[in-house]
């Protein structure tokens, strides 16, 4: 905790500031010097994780040392948009304002090894500034503490303020250890200047006491001779029943009009204790008598005792508030110096930690996507494997030949024809099937020998040609193409003439699907022409009949 080593005498203008030392105004009559101890920047006594501070070497050795002079830079509007997210006590805030342009102006050297500049400039002393280990530490060992302190710190729920800026704070409270805490505090020289009392500044305590408690006229005039001894305006001597034991350890100069009170602790102690219960609530709003002059010195102590206590009460107050202020400023300081330190280790690097971030997430998502790609290529060429080997088994079957016919003739480039008179269906080539005994008997009971006027051929026996059925090829009956051969994208036919090994395996799927489909249309075809047929025979014997019935009706009239 900070304490309070001197006292401006002559004015804050003409102290000479040290180090870590600030101005701390209590009133109009007294201020006195409030000192940072050098314990709170101890470098050398924190653990230090190696890893990490070989990385932040690494980093501080990455900047010029024009770029870490700028880097180490900041200015006044950064530390305060800072200040305004984190701190949400009005009064303090204004409190950090006010210490930032104090040192502005006066160039205390208040927050070293930070450093405020003429011109509202942040920044760090070059001993700090050349040494990692040092700004390490600065950084991240007391740099970590700004949460910390911002959060100790207890606030109203009413208007956020903390206790040292609110309205409650300046009333005087019971007796602690609040006095005492802030009289360990003080250095000789300040307990001397707190124990000096204004004769002025007691009396208006006095009055304020007398009318508070409606003393009468005669004990109030009692209590008034007893002040008035006590400042040595009037002689000791000539008062009755004046006891001189009451204000030992008092001491007056008429001349400079003030009270020198003994710094000793216990007698301190002592005053305080008779004006103990007025902060307690002891002693209630009633009329209170001094017929003696006695009795009068001691309401004399008890005002002496108010008076110091306020004093004391307002020099904690205002110890506690300027260290709490102290400690945000210098740690926001810092806060923002690592940040801006920070940035420009990453324009140098090229890449920030939001793009590092991005690549992380963008590597995740490429590893996701090639894993479902080997996936997706797995199944493939599972499909294509299976049809391969289901080609393969037809290529088989067709080389063996028709097991329906008996025939051992391959079927390539050949018009494949489904026979609708059997039982079962066969693919042979057109010429085989259409020269076969069985294929006659099949189409002879319905063509009579002919194919149904699609055959070029005048006599039925004949089978149709090719080159003759224009009909067929424009009704799609026929299964060859302009050119008379499959066409392939792939150019499978030269690669078959090269490897003579089949090796298009989309062009077999393709061949297979085309040559399915074409025997489902000529099967289609094939019973739309049949049925055509078998119509065309009903219509001609209904005529025949007709005819034949209409001849004998005309050979009986006759």
């Amino acid at each position: 905790m900070a304490r309070l080593v001197a006292v401006c005498r002559d004015g804050e203008e003409d102290y000479l500031f040290l180090a870590r030392q600030i101005p701390l105004y209590i009133d109009d009559s007294l201020t006195m010097v409030m000192e940072f101890p050098d314990s709170i920047l101890d470098f050398d006594s924190y653990q230090i994780n190696s890893s990490q501070m070989k990385q932040f070497i690494e980093h501080h050795s990455m900047l010029k040392q024009q770029d870490l002079n700028m880097a180490l830079m900041v200015m006044s509007r950064e530390v305060f948009s800072a200040l305004s997210q984190s701190v949400p006590c009005v009064g303090c805030r204004r409190s950090v304002e006010h210490l930032f342009s104090q040192l502005t102006d006066s160039g205390y050297f208040a927050l070293e090894p930070l450093t405020v500049g003429s011109s509202g400039v942040l920044s760090v002393t070059r001993v700090c500034l050349t040494d990692p280990r040092k700004l390490y530490t600065l950084f991240y060992v007391h740099g970590s503490k700004l949460n910390n302190v911002i959060d100790s710190i207890p606030k109203s729920k009413k208007n956020k303020r903390c206790q040292l800026h609110s309205l409650d704070t300046h009333k005087p409270k019971p007796l602690g250890g609040s006095w005492m805490d802030v009289w360990e505090l003080m250095s000789q020289e300040c307990r001397d200047e707190v124990v000096l009392i204004d004769s002025t500044s007691l009396l208006e305590t006095l009055e304020t006491y007398l009318h508070k408690h409606r003393f009468c006229t005669d004990c109030k005039n009692k209590v008034l001779r007893a002040y008035n001894i006590l400042v040595g305006d009037l002689d000791c001597s000539k008062e009755k029943g004046y006891c001189a034991a009451l204000y030992e350890g008092l001491r007056c100069c008429p001349h400079e009009r003030h009270i020198h009170v003994c710094c000793e602790t216990d007698f301190i102690a002592h005053l305080l204790g008779r004006a103990e219960p007025e902060f307690a609530g002891g002693y209630e709003r009633r009329e209170r008598h001094a017929k003696t002059i006695d009795i009068a010195q001691e309401e004399v102590l008890t005002c002496l005792g108010i008076h110091l206590y306020e004093r004391l009460h307002r020099i904690w107050q205002k110890l506690r508030a300027e260290e709490q202020t102290w400690q945000m400023l210098f740690y926001l300081g810092i806060d923002a110096l690592r940040k801006s330190f920070e940035m420009a280790v990453e324009r140098v690097q090229g890449i920030s930690r939001l793009e590092q971030l991005c690549e992380e997430l963008s590597e995740e998502e490429r590893a996701k996507e090639l894993k479902q790609e080997k996936k997706r290529q797995k199944r493939k060429n599972r499909r294509k494997n299976k049809c391969v080997i289901g080609l393969m088994g037809s290529s088989e079957s067709v080389d063996s030949g028709c097991k329906t016919c008996g025939s051992g003739e391959e079927s390539v480039s050949s018009v494949e024809v489904i026979i609708t008179g059997e039982s079962s269906s066969c693919t042979c080539s057109a010429a085989s099937i259409l020269h076969s005994p069985k294929t006659k008997k099949a189409l002879l009971p319905h063509s009579n020998g002919s194919d149904c006027g699609y055959c070029s051929s005048m006599e039925g026996s004949e089978t149709g040609s090719r080159e003759g059925s224009d009909v067929a090829c424009t009704e799609g009956m026929c299964n060859h193409d302009e050119t008379g051969e499959y066409s392939c994208s792939h150019r499978c036919s030269e690669e078959k003439e090269e490897d003579a090994v089949d090796s298009c395996v989309e062009c077999w799927a393709n061949s297979e699907d085309n040559t399915k489909g074409k025997n489902k249309k000529k099967k289609r075809k094939n019973k739309a022409s049949l049925c055509g047929s078998d119509t065309f025979v009903w219509v001609a014997l209904i005529f025949f009949f007709l005819s034949v019935a209409f001849n004998e009706d005309a050979s009986q009239i006759n």
